[in-house]
This record gives structure tokens, sequence and C-alpha cells, in this order.
């Protein structure tokens, strides 16, 4: 019998080594993703919602919208091509992610990744034809197995001018510009990640702003032990509970750069209870000229830990939505983008069921000179309690006019000559 044992013990143990020496894997960067067996934007995607939040007839038009699709499971993100047709005097245009909204359409889990990413945008012009705002956005709510579905909603606010109204040229806007790091745990909760723009012709004298343009958030991949075939993995994906997720863009001021190199910084948080490895990616695209003004707001990061006693556990999740203006704007037009925002369970950390914050029901008066616009959050898990908090900053765009404003063409008169006959 206590042969029986010993040759027991010896296989579990052979197991439990073989299972820690498999996949064994050297990892410096985030992994890439496999390539797709359809094409993306044969998916369908509903919800779809947009509408002119206001328009400078000839000068500037401002375009708010949303578009939501679903991935049943897999490591690839969930993909939509957005186009947002503009009028024919638009001749310089882009778009600002402006907010984001993933759920798991079946009960909730812990996460690896989660991310929401405007990866290409592009204004398409023909000649004496209207323009098109097309640009591709990504997103991903996943466990360590891909095998949930989940929906992804995008919030875009799209603008576009005419460059002889408005001096304002648009770089990085075709593929972002892209700025990633892995977070390590000696490193603290909070990523700083610098980013520095070295192309292009926003040098010098330019003002320069930075437009946020997505996040992606995932774990490192980890050792584990659990009770499966084989019990031990190394390197294996890593998921875990989440309790506190947020983004901060710092940029001071639409200022002059001096060196001709625009530079700023994006502060993230992504953690449970504890501080873990993590990779983080943020894509931003720059506006700058004459006409381009800014006035940020910041949001300073605070990470959360440990288990606390504030708990609303007879509260339910469910989504919140808050007003906001702002006066006393000296631009003829305003844009808000979503630079900062924070959200965290109250009292500890959960599983995930349901993330989100967006801006909506965008309101410009240029007369007033104010700026109307509503945000709408969400955090919860499968029953909802315990609670969540939500905190954003929302910066403004400035836009002005140039002050060399355009040369209106006359047509030529028509000069009709007759011939007398001799």
């Amino acid at each position: 019998m206590n042969c029986y044992r010993h040759i027991l013990s010896g296989i579990v143990m052979l197991v439990m080594l073989a299972g820690c020496m498999t996949g064994s894997e050297d990892k410096d960067m985030m992994p890439a993703i496999e390539s797709q067996q359809s094409f993306p934007y044969d998916r369908p995607f509903f919800k779809a919602e947009r509408k002119t939040s206001f328009e400078d007839d000839g000068k500037f038009i401002m375009v708010e919208g949303s578009q939501c699709t679903t991935r049943d499971h897999g490591p690839e993100p969930a993909t939509m091509l957005v186009t947002v047709d503009m009028p024919t005097y638009v001749n310089r245009g882009t778009v600002v992610l402006n907010g984001w909204d993933l759920r798991y359409l079946n009960k909730d889990h812990e996460l690896r990744s989660l991310r929401a990413d405007i990866t290409h945008s592009k204004l398409v012009s023909g000649v004496g034809s209207p323009s098109t705002l097309v640009f591709e956005v990504e997103g991903e709510l996943s466990d360590q197995n891909w095998d949930d579905a989940y929906e992804f909603c995008a919030y875009y606010t799209g603008f576009g001018f005419n460059s002889g109204w408005i001096d304002a040229r648009i770089e990085g806007d075709y593929n972002g510009i892209e700025t990633s790091d892995l977070q390590i745990e000696a490193e603290g909760p909070i990523a700083t990640l610098e980013s520095l723009w070295e192309e292009g012709t926003l040098i010098g004298s330019d003002s320069i702003v930075a437009i946020p343009r997505g996040f992606d958030f995932q774990y490192d991949n980890a050792f584990e032990c659990e009770w499966r075939m084989p019990p031990c993995r190394w390197q294996d994906p890593a998921d875990h509970h989440l309790r506190q997720v947020a983004y901060s863009l710092f940029q001071v001021a639409a200022s002059p750069n001096p060196d001709g190199n625009p530079h700023w910084v994006t502060q993230t948080i992504f953690k449970d209870n504890s501080t873990r490895a993590h990779w983080i990616k943020t894509r931003t695209a720059l506006i700058g000229g004459n006409s381009v003004k800014l006035r940020a707001d910041f949001l300073p990061l605070n990470p959360r830990s440990g288990r606390t006693n504030v708990c609303r556990n007879s509260v339910d999740g469910v989504v919140r939505t808050e007003t906001f203006r702002i006066h006393d704007l000296p631009y003829d037009y305003a844009v808000p983008m979503l630079t900062g925002w924070d959200l965290n369970y109250e009292c500890d950390d959960q599983q995930v069921q349901r993330a989100g914050i967006w801006i909506h029901d965008i309101r410009f008066d240029p007369d007033a000179k104010e700026l109307e616009y509503k945000v709408s959050s969400i955090l919860r898990d499968k029953d909802g309690a315990p609670s969540f908090n939500a905190i954003h900053r929302v910066s403004i765009l400035g836009l002005n006019h140039s002050s060399v404003p355009p040369v209106a063409s006359r047509p030529s008169p028509e000069i009709n000559i007759k011939l007398r006959k001799q």
C-alpha cells in the first residue's frame, strides 16, 4: 500500500513540475494579437447614435455620437469602423475619444484586459464634395481565457473646420501617437507615461494641445498554481478583481513649445487591492496653431487599497448622470475633452460586470460663451453592491477665428462688348 502511495506522489510531483516548466516564455512587451479569421467590420454594430452639437455654417461643426458592437470570445478586440459626414466647407478635422462603456453579457468576471482605443483616424475629402471623418475604434473586456462575450460602446466627439477661418493643423492623426510601458509592483500603483512628439510642423511658436484617443490596460503574465491539469503554469495569462481604474492626461496649457518638441504626461491606475505588474498603452493626437487654446483641468490620482468600512451595500449599481456647465469661455468655439476619470469600488475589490464613463448631450452657446455637457458613469459587479465612486475632469479645446480672416472671393463681372458693324 505504501508503494502505491509513493508511486502516486511521484506522478503528482512530475505533473506539477511539467506544468511549471511548460509555457515558459520571456516577455518584454504587450503580446501581439492573433490575426482575425474574418474581416472585423463585417460584425454588426447597433445602438449607433449621432447628432450635431453645434455648427457655425461655413466655418466650424461639432458632432457627437456613439456606436456599439459585441464580441463573442477570443483574444482579438471588438473593432468598429465609424464614418461621420462633414459639410463641404470642412477641410480639416479629427475626433476625440470622449468615453467608453464595456460590459460582460453573461454575469461578472475577473479582468485581464480593459481597453478603448481609436487606433486610426482620417478626414477624407474630395474636391467640391462633402468630407467624411473615418476612424477605427477597438475595445476589449476580457479575463484570462478570452471566452466571455461582451459589449463595447465608444463615445466620440468629432469636429471639422475651414482652415481659412481657423488657423489650426492636426498631426499624428492617422495612427495616433502611442506610448506604452510595463508598470511593475516596485514602481507602485500610479504609472506615469511621458510622451514626446518630434515630427511634423507643430514646432516653435505654435500652440499645441494633446487630444485623448484611448487607453489599453492589461495585467502582465504571472506564475499560477491552481486545481487544473497541469496544476501549475509559468507566465500564464493573469486576471484579477478590480478595485480602481483611472486615467489622467496632464498638459499645462496650449502654450508655445520653444524647444520644438511637444511634450505631455499621462498617469494611470489599474489595480485590485494589491499592486500588480501590468501593461499600459495610451494614444493621443495633436492639434496646434495660432487659433488653438486650452482650458486645462487636471485629475490628481489617489490610489485605493485595502478594505474600508464605507460600503453602501444597499445601493444598486446603476448608471449615474450629472449635468455640468462652464461659463465665460473666451473662445469662438469650444470642444470638451474627457482628459481625466477615476472609477473605483467603495470598500473592496470586486469582479466586474460593467464599467464605463462618457460625455454626451453637449451644447455650446457662442453668444453666452457657455458650454454644457452631461457625464454618465457605471462600475458594478453582478449584484451592484457595494456601490462605486466616479470622478472626472474635462479640458476645453478652444478654437478662435484666425487673426487674418479669409478674403472673400468675388466673381468677375460679366463684360459684354458689342461691335458696331461698319
